[in-house]
């Protein structure tokens, strides 16, 4: 017996080495590992699948999916267009193929594209959810009236209610239309709801309480807000915007101690995020210690010239305005410190990235 499964291993062994697999054992490998979330290893696997039978719809589908997850959208669309084409017809199922490529087609930008697989898909399938909820994802990013998205995501609830994806989702939309809608206050608070009724159907996912922040903040419900980024952090305590977006809001309402501390804790879990480091200086600043906050400016203004490097247009000109902002708060520690040159240097290097406030800061503290 013990003969017989040592031969049996060694034919396996034997089989990986010559490649002796059929298409459809490569396959099982390949949806395993897909299973397991190794999208890459499962790629090779379905590679070999192919190459055994070039026709084999499942393998490519599978494939498709794999880039589609890891983010090789133009391999993807190359999969499900290949599926598409070599199909005389297109039932129920086919509408997954359409589905995933405009998923991929939007991420590429090729909107028209896109459009035209969605409604494709919703052709072949008028009454999938899932559909109507990626097409709205699409419209959200393409149309700049959200009411579209929000038509859209609509019918996905209608369809399918008990997803609290969907509602999370559509108070996202929400959110961005209330912004410059007339009736904002009124916007905000369906779209409280609908954060509240995702939260209910799935208390533990932390993004969920993340959506929710954001609206209470817009209603000027800080303490609400507080609340949920408290929760964020009892379930994750990893979570490093949960720690930044709370400290903000401590700063605002002067508690500056307790800002410091989870501005601390967010840069221990992650010390090259800079606004950090920035918002931890000013509260520094204002508790009266001039040394700790220069201290933090400049970890700020080492990575923000770092950023400015790699930066390119809109982006670059933002960096440059934050730089420069940040040159001039740290000459107001070193002017608090007593040394005149360092603050009189960052006054000069904040007027020369364009702050205006850094040639009256040179006139009042440097005489020029």
């Amino acid at each position: 017996m013990k003969f017989f499964v040592v031969s049996i291993i060694l034919c396996l062994y034997a089989n990986f080495l010559f490649g002796q697999f059929s298409a459809r054992e490569y396959f099982k490998f390949g949806k395993n590992k897909f299973d397991e979330g190794k999208y890459y290893e499962a790629v090779d696997f379905l590679d070999k699948a192919i190459h055994a039978d070039a026709g084999y719809e499942s393998a490519i589908y599978l494939r498709g999916k794999s880039f589609l997850i890891l983010k090789q959208y133009k391999l993807a669309v190359e999969d499900f267009t290949e599926i598409i084409d070599q199909r005389n017809n297109y039932d129920m199922y086919s509408a997954d193929y359409f589905l995933k490529r405009a998923i991929a087609r939007t991420e590429l930008k090729e909107f028209e594209g896109a459009e035209k697989d969605f409604n494709f898909a919703l052709k072949l399938r008028p009454d999938d959810s899932e559909i109507y909820s990626a097409f709205s994802k699409y419209k959200f990013i393409t149309y700049h009236d959200k009411n579209e998205a929000i038509r859209e995501i609509n019918k996905a609830i209608q369809l399918n209610p008990e997803m609290p994806e969907y509602y999370i989702r559509r108070a996202e939309y929400k959110i961005a239309l209330a912004k410059f809608h007339p009736r904002s206050n009124e916007i905000y608070e369906s779209a409280l709801l609908d954060a509240s009724k995702a939260i209910e159907m799935n208390p533990d996912n932390v993004d969920f309480y993340m959506v929710r922040t954001i609206v209470n903040r817009e209603r000027g419900e800080q303490m609400q807000a507080v609340t949920d980024y408290n929760r964020m952090i009892e379930l994750n305590p990893n979570r490093i915007e949960a720690y930044t977006e709370r400290g903000i809001l401590k700063m605002q309402n002067d508690l500056y101690q307790s800002a410091i501390q989870d501005f601390s804790k967010s840069i221990e879990l992650n010390e090259d995020v800079e606004q950090n480091y920035r918002y931890r200086a000013l509260c520094r600043h204002n508790s009266l210690d001039f040394s700790g906050a220069y201290d933090d400016y400049s970890r700020s203004i080492k990575i923000l010239r770092e950023e400015l490097n790699f930066s390119e247009g809109d982006d670059k000109e933002r960096i440059k305005r934050i730089l420069a902002d940040t040159y001039l708060k740290r000459g107001v520690a070193a002017t608090s410190m007593g040394n005149s040159y360092n603050a009189c240097t960052d006054f000069k290097m904040a007027y020369d990235m364009g702050s205006n406030l850094g040639l009256n800061y040179l006139r009042k503290y440097c005489g020029i």
